[in-house]
């Protein structure tokens, strides 16, 4: 078995962990696991994927990269991590020297401009837009809605409320889609000049847009529209995001 095991199912967000691990060409195994599987629950009490496992030798090897010892999955001998952002970052530092280079070394002011970037992506693209999609509208059934006093789950006016939310969520992931645009624009054919972690989470999320129809929209700016679609073309382009989706399409 691999030393990297990856847990979760790449139809959803550990498909940014599947595209990096192929673009860093290390050995892992992907364990198709759902969310909240007696599996994940066991590692990872939110029942989230991914969850990230490395054998204890390998962490040894990159000391820095370790979780505090307090962690109960060290206690374990096995270190594990979640959340799919996190361990792009740590994956790229843990393999640092190997070729393509994709999170830039920490104290650089390239660096700094990732990890800008990852927080606007995750909050502003997934957290703030997508996410509130998922939960009102994917997965209404399932999350709902908590009723003021007064209110019934079934009130119109909770279903209108509802709607502009998901409404108001999909004008803000355009708008600041069309910011990155326009920094990607003047920057190059990539959000940090070259090929980088940056680019996966923006990617999937753009990806994930697409699926749901958010994309294409009349609220991408005319002008930054064949960036847009360049960008994207280029990035699917990449060996290992073709690889990521054939992982993707397989079956759990």
């Amino acid at each position: 078995m691999a030393d990297l095991v990856l847990i979760g199912t790449a139809k959803a967000r550990p498909f940014r962990n599947v595209w990096m691990l192929e673009e860093l060409q290390v050995p892992y195994t992907l364990r198709p696991e759902i969310p909240r599987s007696p599996e994940v629950l066991a590692m990872n009490r939110s029942g989230k994927v991914p969850i990230l496992k490395t054998s204890a030798s390998h962490c040894l090897k990159h000391p820095e990269t370790m979780l505090p010892e307090s962690t109960a999955a060290l206690q374990h001998g096995n270190f594990i991590m979640t959340e799919s952002a996190a361990i792009n970052t740590y994956l790229a530092d843990a393999f640092r020297g190997h070729v393509p280079e994709l999170v830039p070394p920490a104290g650089s002011q390239l660096r700094g401009r990732y990890e800008e970037l990852v927080s606007c992506i995750i909050t502003e693209l997934d957290a703030q837009g997508l996410w509130i999609h998922r939960k009102h509208e994917a997965m209404k059934q399932f999350f709902g809605h908590i009723p003021e006093d007064g209110e019934r789950p079934g009130d119109s006016r909770v279903v209108d409320a509802l709607d502009a939310a998901v409404q108001h969520a999909q004008q803000h992931f355009c708008n600041t889609v069309n910011i990155l645009l326009a920094q990607l624009r003047e920057v190059g054919d990539y959000l940090l000049g070259n090929f980088s972690a940056a680019d996966i989470l923006l990617v999937h999320c753009l990806d994930w847009a697409g699926v749901i129809k958010w994309l294409p929209s009349t609220s991408i700016e005319s002008e930054l529209q064949p960036v847009l679609e360049q960008y994207l073309e280029r990035c699917h382009k990449r060996d290992a995001y073709q690889r990521a989706v054939a992982q993707r399409k397989a079956k759990l």
